[in-house]
This record gives structure tokens, C-alpha cells and sequence, in this order.
């Protein structure tokens, strides 16, 4: 019980840490100052925010040579507790003094709105529940992470020689640190190694995806209702959950979902809100923001996130060059702001990365070569025929995200051009572009590589598929 209570309030840290970052980052009124965003974008902004920069916070410590100890978790878990309370009891004196201002609502959309909730909350409790059930069981979440974190744990350091060791870290010294850094919070709070409770981060990232999704599209749409669908949606595809590899686990699948997803929102309402007549200056200044500390914490979390940021890139880089050639200055400032950001996040992991041994790493971009790619033509055909039947034919397994969004691009397809919306069409099929040729150059047969990874693979870009489906279907706001 003890151990239960210690995770609990460690949880509520993160979160509060996260919170207020949320807090100062988040779009505000141009006007009065006042926050634009609703309560379930800053709950659910911070704890994807919370969970990225503890584990960052932890790096910068380790790198400096302090050493952890229970001591330094509770000390962060304090500040989080209070700055996350003092930065709800300020957002909530700002809503009870704007509460005149708040648009009527029928009785019938607020009721509506509770059911969903209800719902919401349904799948967040089962979710944390089939989450501790079981402790780390699979491959990559005991040897790639959950070893890892025991070591940070009982070594106190990052700089460990165990770490720099192959066949002690499975051959993956150089596999990001987010997930074994707060798992090494937790443990440090409780005293001991415990593998079962450090899995809360797991569904609580999933609970801050679904509600920074719900808070985006709630600002982005004249009615709520939609909102709360396309919200629902998200939280039920199946790949996510309850498929035990998505967020029921301990791999790193499912926070790199939610941190991409995270990422695609605000790249989204970036180029949304740039394509008005008379744009939100705010929105334009902090989405881009917002969208590099989450494609940062993507990278932080999974080399896959390398590939998402660089498609991220090129995709707002064509978009832009199609539609806001008057604005190219100014535009590209603000794809500036977005890769420097990731840049500085990564910074740290890249220095602490540069002195650690390489092993068995694929090398992909050194292999990246007209004989290599000439040499995988079969392997192609064999991974765009795999992806789609695991796409299309396995629907009832994995999710009707995939036919959704082949239905909604053809019932709008006037809307599938506007900039926002052919952002996320070239984000995903570059992701997918990229997925097939790693399988046509890997020294791995593609059936092994491809064959072993679509699916979760999948998982990471399904967040992106449904925001697709949302802005083909949602009414947008003036």
C-alpha cells in the first residue's frame, strides 16, 4: 500500500511539473492575456510534458556527475505537487472570473459531453488497472528499458560501465533514456525495484494523448460534440488499447505514439490557424513550440523518432513552398522554431549518445545507396503487400482507422488539400515511405524486420490517421 501511495503522488509530480510548463506554453488571448486553451488541453499537455522533461531533468543531472538519490525524487516531486496545484488554483480563479463570458450550452450537449467523459474515465481506470496486472514480461520493456532503469536505480548514475557493456544491455547501449529515467524515478521514490508500479507512466501518457487531442480539436471546431467523437475514436483503437503491446506495456511504442501525436496537433493547428484570413499570432508563435519539445521527447524515447521528425520537416517544408510563398519568411521562421526546438531537447541525449559503444545499430542512413535500395526491390513488394492487409484486411483487429480515413478523404476531398490536412497526408505517407525502404536496406531479411515491427509501427502513426479523419469531418470554427 505504501509503495501504491508513493507511485500515486510521484505520478501527481510529473503531472504538476508538467502543468506548468503547459501553463506558460500554451496559446493565450492577444487581447486579455487569458488562457485560449481549455482544461483538458493543459491536463492533458501536462502530463506529456511531465513525463518528458523528468526523464530530461534526470539526463542533465546524470551528465554532470550528481548522482541520484530518494532524496532528489522527492525534492522533484514536491515542486511538481505544488507548482501543479498552484497552477490549477490560477487557472481556476481565471475560469470562475470568465464564467459570464462562456457561451450557453443546450442540456442535451451537456449531457452528451458527461457521457463521453463517463467514458473516458471508464477507459482511463481499466487501462491503469490491466496496466499493473502484469509486471515487464516482454523482450524490448526487460531488456532494452526495464534493465536499464535498475541499473540507473542501484547505481545512482548513468555512467555506469554496465551500460556500455553489449552483452549486458542486449546489445542496445545506445536505445534512448526517457523510459528507463522515469522508471528510475519511481523507483527511487519507493526504495526498490518494483516493475509492476512503474508502469503507471504507460496509460497515463495514453490518458494526456486522448486529452490534448480533445482540448486541440475542442478550439478548433464551432461544436464540441465532434470533438468529444473523433476523441472517443482515438481512445478505442485497438492497437493502443487493449492490444498488451500497445499502452498496456512497458515498451516504448506507446509513448512514442502519444509524443508524435502530441507533435502532429500542434504542427496541425499551426498551419490551421495560418491559413485564416486574420491568424491567432499566439497560436502561430507557441504550436510550433509545443510541437518540437514533443517531437524532441519522440526522438528521447525511440530512435523512430528521427525518421517522424525528418518527415515532419519535409512535410511542412512542401506545404509551405504550395501555399504561403507570400509568407515564406515568416513561415519558415516558425519551421525554424520547430526544429530548434527539437534540437535543444535532443542535444543533451546526442553528446551523452556520442560516448557510448556502438554494437549491431542498422547504420541506416550509411547504407542508404542506390545498389542497397536496387538490391531490396522484392523486399518492397513484400512490405507494401504485409502493411496492407495489416492495414486494411485486419481491420477488426487492429482498428477501422485505415478504411475511416480512405472513406473520409474521398467524401471531402476538397478538404484533403487544405494545408493542415495535406500536412498530415504527406506526414503519412512519408512515415509509411520510410517504414518500407528501412525494410528494403536493413542487413536483416525483410520479413524479420518489416514482419516484426509493422505493427506497433502502425500503432505510433494511428494517431495521426484519426486527426486526419477529424479534419476532413469536424465543422471548423470561424
Amino acid at each position: 500500500m505504501t509503495d501504491l501511495i508513493l507511485v500515486l503522488l510521484g505520478a501527481a509530480g510529473v503531472w504538476g511539473s508538467g502543468l506548468v510548463l503547459a501553463q506558460l506554453l500554451l496559446p493565450v488571448s492577444p487581447i486579455s492575456s487569458q488562457p485560449k486553451s481549455n482544461l483538458a488541453e493543459l491536463l492533458g499537455l501536462g502530463l506529456v510534458l511531465g513525463f518528458g522533461f523528468t526523464a530530461l531533468f534526470y539526463l542533465l543531472w546524470g551528465m554532470i556527475g550528481l548522482r541520484y538519490t530518494p532524496g532528489l525524487s522527492y525534492i522533484w516531486m514536491s515542486l511538481g505537487l505544488a507548482g501543479g496545484v498552484g497552477t490549477l488554483f490560477i487557472r481556476y480563479r481565471r475560469l470562475k472570473q470568465n464564467a459570464d463570458q462562456l457561451s450557453a450550452t443546450s442540456k442535451a450537449e451537456i449531457d452528451f459531453r458527461h457521457l463521453c467523459l463517463g467514458l473516458l474515465l471508464f477507459l482511463a481506470i481499466t487501462t491503469v488497472v490491466q496496466t499493473w496486472m502484469t509486471p515487464q514480461r516482454f523482450w524490448d520493456e526487460r531488456a532494452i528499458f526495464g534493465l536499464k532503469s535498475i541499473v540507473i536505480f542501484q547505481e545512482a548514475t548513468i555512467q555506469n560501465e554496465s551500460l556500455l557493456h553489449p552483452d549486458f544491455v542486449q546489445y542496445h547501449p545506445k536505445y534512448p533514456l526517457l523510459i528507463p529515467l522515469n522508471e528510475a524515478h519511481f523507483y527511487l521514490l519507493m526504495g526498490e525495484v518494483n516493475d509492476r508500479w512503474s508502469k503507471i507512466m504507460f496509460p497515463l501518457l495514453y490518458v494526456g494523448m486522448v486529452l490534448t487531442f480533445l482540448g486541440v480539436l475542442s478550439r478548433s471546431t464551432r461544436q464540441s460534440v465532434q470533438a468529444w467523437l473523433f476523441t472517443l475514436m482515438l481512445a478505442t483503437v485497438p492497437s493502443m488499447v487493449p492490444w498488451e503491446y500497445g499502452f498496456l506495456s512497458g515498451q516504448a511504442d506507446g509513448p512514442v505514439a502519444c509524443f508524435h501525436t502530441v507533435a502532429l496537433l500542434y504542427l496541425w493547428s499551426f498551419l490551421k490557424t495560418l491559413n485564416h484570413a486574420n491568424p491567432d499570432s499566439s497560436v502561430l508563435v507557441r504550436s510550433p513550440l509545443i510541437a518540437g519539445l514533443a517531437a524532441g521527447m519522440t526522438i528521447f524515447t525511440k530512435d523512430e523518432g528521427i525518421a517522424f521528425f525528418l518527415v515532419d520537416l519535409i512535410a511542412l517544408s512542401l506545404v509551405t513552398i504550395l501555399y504561403f510563398r507570400k509568407r515564406l519568411i515568416s513561415t519558415a521562421l516558425s519551421i525554424f522554431q520547430f526544429g530548434l526546438t527539437t534540437a535543444i531537447i535532443v542535444a543533451p541525449w546526442f553528446y551523452h549518445r556520442s560516448q557510448l559503444p556502438s554494437t549491431t545499430e542498422m547504420a541506416y542512413f550509411s547504407r542508404m545507396q542506390i545498389t542497397t535500395l536496387a538490391e531490396g526491390v522484392s523486399a518492397f513488394f513484400w512490405a507494401v503487400q504485409h502493411l496492407f492487409q495489416c492495414m486494411f484486411l485486419e481491420a477488426w483487429k487492429w482498428g477501422l482507422q485505415w478504411w475511416v480515413l480512405i472513406i473520409s478523404l474521398f467524401t471531402f476531398p476538397g478538404k484533403a488539400i487544405k494545408p493542415h490536412q495535406l500536412f498530415l497526408l504527406l506526414n503519412l505517407l512519408g512515415t509509411l515511405a520510410a517504414l518500407i525502404i528501412a525494410g528494403m536496406i536493413a542487413p536483416t531479411p525483410v520479413q524479420e524486420h518489416i514482419g516484426g515491427s509493422s505493427l506497433r509501427f502502425l500503432l505510433q502513426i494511428s494517431g495521426g490517421a484519426i486527426l486526419f479523419i477529424a479534419g476532413q469531418w469536424i465543422c471548423e470554427e470561424d
